[in-house]
């Protein structure tokens, strides 16, 4: 058996399809694999960052509550204002600018952190009207213990962003004092330290990048990005840069394992609690691997990939070759054994003409033994009769030559007493051959009739017991007959004096050997609607090993005896055929087998064949 082409060729486009699966699915799971440990540190530095900048922000408004209160319980005059201030820039280390504004937006007091850390005072004159800022404004705007947070942005002095660089983030709270009435008390916080502390965690396959708001970066490992939007020279942040991770951390507030622009990026979102136009932004929080990492892993997960498939697809090639070989081994066997099969059909054929002829001649031998029996049976009244007859034939001879030389009274009655008895006697054993042909007819008629009836399970027993007796007899067995009066049965009465017949001829031709006193029983019973006949005998028993083979066909421990080793297979088939029923044995041995023999009623046959619609005789 070959392979046609066009299965071969699916057979392959197969291959590839799975091949292609294959690198796909290895890809995806090679490429997650390597990436892992790269989303684990990207998730770690972010964790680190967000825990600096969550802790600084959050010290803001406790911060300028404190400095307010302070001052306050001071209540210094404003000469010594300016002193008190100081010595909060002493306390407060990242405290940039310090500002007391009234409530036109005067700068009444400033203090200023100088590059070398000393503080210093702007001179009255440098003052400047900051009403129009917009920390002013929302500070003028606030409820008397509310506090303001600003946005995160550059120092502007002047109008003019101050060089270097200063991020700063003011908290804005009212306060009064005797000496200088209402107002606002600004604080700038330097958060230079803060953005260096973060911008350090940064590691050299893992880069952290730092948002406020979408449109300002404050920390970014190109430095051209930051402030850009404070230097007017163009909005840039996650927004515009990352617009794909901004949706992201939009719908979530967490985007992990993220690619874009073939990098790997993990964010997580700060959320202001303040939510006024100006007030602190978002803090979003950024680690992406360098720029060649990801590119590197997918080349590395590709090669793996390729590897899987190009072994999946010579494997698909090699099974494709034993399978070819496989199907011409196949091929070969198939010969074989359809040469096999063909000798073992005309063997069967043969044997199943044998079981057949056989089956026939088991039935013919039930005949002989049943005429044999009858022959023996016949032969004890018909000569009784003619014992009888000659004895009536010396009487009349004798009565004749009585009357010759002179018949007395005496004579003549003694000759009418005799002949009564000889006629009675002829009579009787006449009668008992009448009644032994009557049963042998029964029996043969009902085998050879294949119609269903309902017969009498008694009737048909004795009958059977009758025509077999003299064969018990002359093997010195003793048939206990125990079958009672009123069981009947609807079915095929020729197979059921036959099978019964196997069962008891098995047992007299192998329970008993030369044995003394040996006895079969035979009774029946109604089981529910069914029949059961059990027959049972004190024999020999069989064999633990041989019992479960008793059945099978030429199955035989007599076969030098000429024995077939049917009839037990014969009488299994018929009464399954026949009557749907089934023959348990059990047997000890010493002591004996029981046969128990099911006959199911077959009326529902019977009903079919009232009808015309007549099935087939199995047991013909």
């Amino acid at each position: 058996m070959f392979i046609p082409a066009r299965w071969r060729y699916l057979w392959l486009f197969f291959v590839v399809l799975v091949c292609a699966l294959v690198f796909r699915l290895a890809f995806v799971d090679r490429f997650n694999e390597l990436k892992q440990p790269y989303e684990i540190g990207q998730g770690a530095l972010i964790d680190q960052a967000a825990l600096l900048i969550n802790t600084r922000l959050s010290l803001v408004e406790t911060q300028i509550r404190l400095f307010r209160h302070e001052l306050e319980l001071l209540n210094p005059t404003q000469a010594e204002l300016e002193p008190a201030m100081i010595s909060m820039f002493k306390l407060y280390s990242d405290t940039l600018q310090v500002r007391w504004i009234d409530t036109q937006g005067f700068e009444r007091v400033r203090l200023n952190k100088s590059a070398n850390s000393s503080v210093v005072a702007v001179p009255t004159d440098e003052l400047q009207n900051k009403r129009k800022r917009y920390y002013v404004e929302a500070g003028l705007a606030l409820a008397n213990d509310d506090v303001f947070i600003s946005q995160i942005d550059l120092n502007v002095e002047q109008g003019k962003v101050e060089w270097p660089f200063q991020p700063t983030l003011r908290g804005v709270i009212k306060a009064s004092l005797a000496s200088m009435g209402d107002g606002l008390l600004v604080i700038n916080f330097d958060l230079r330290s803060l953005l260096n502390e973060v911008a350090a965690l940064s590691e050299t396959n893992i880069q952290l990048l730092v948002a406020a708001g979408k449109d300002r970066w404050i920390v970014h490992p190109d430095q051209s990005q930051l402030w850009r939007s404070d230097l007017k020279l163009g909005a840039t942040g996650i927004e515009t840069d990352l617009p794909k991770l901004a949706r992201l951390i939009e719908d979530d507030g967490l985007a992990q394992g993220a690619e874009d622009n073939n990098q790997l990026y993990t964010a997580q979102l700060i959320a202001s609690p303040y939510q006024s136009e100006s007030s602190l932004q978002d803090i979003v929080v950024i680690t992406q691997t360098a720029p060649l990492v990801l590119s590197s892993l997918k080349n590395q997960a590709l090669l793996w990939a390729a590897l899987l498939a190009i072994a999946t697809g010579i494997a698909g090639v090699i099974l494709l070759t034993l399978y070819s070989r496989h199907l011409r081994e196949v091929n070969e066997l198939s010969v074989k054994l359809e040469h096999e099969r063909d000798n073992l059909k005309t063997t069967l054929e043969r044997q199943s003409s044998l079981i057949n002829e056989l089956a026939e001649t088991k039935k013919l031998s039930s005949l002989s033994i049943m005429v044999a029996g009858l022959a023996h049976e016949l032969n004890t009244p018909v000569g009784a009769t003619q014992l009888a007859l000659s004895s009536q034939a010396s009487l009349l001879e004798k009565l004749i030559e009585n009357k010759n030389t002179g018949l007395t009274k005496s004579a003549f009655d003694n000759y009418l007493e005799q002949s009564g008895k000889s006629l009675h006697q002829a009579q009787r054993n006449n009668q008992r051959a009448i009644e032994l042909i009557q049963s042998f007819k029964r029996l043969t008629f009902e085998r050879a009739n294949n119609e269903l009836n309902t017969f009498n399970v008694a009737q048909h027993l004795d009958d059977l017991c009758k025509s077999m007796h003299g064969l018990l007899h002359k093997q010195n067995i003793r048939l206990a007959n125990n079958v009672p009066n009123h069981i009947t049965l609807t079915g095929y009465a020729g197979a059921f004096s036959q099978i019964v017949q196997i069962i008891i001829s098995n047992a007299i031709d192998h329970a008993f050997e030369n044995m003394a006193g040996a006895c079969l029983e035979l009774s029946c019973e109604y089981r529910g609607k069914d029949v059961a006949v059990i027959i049972r005998d004190n024999g020999k028993g069989i064999k633990a090993d041989e019992l479960p083979h008793i059945f099978e066909p030429f199955v035989t421990s007599k076969r030098q005896q000429d024995h077939t080793g049917l009839g037990l297979h014969m009488a299994r088939v018929w009464i399954e055929q026949a009557f749907s029923g089934d023959i348990k044995v059990e047997s000890s041995p010493g002591v004996g087998t029981t046969f128990e023999l099911t006959f199911r009623s077959v009326r529902k046959l019977a009903a079919r064949i009232a009808k015309d619609k007549i099935p087939e005789n199995p047991f013909t």
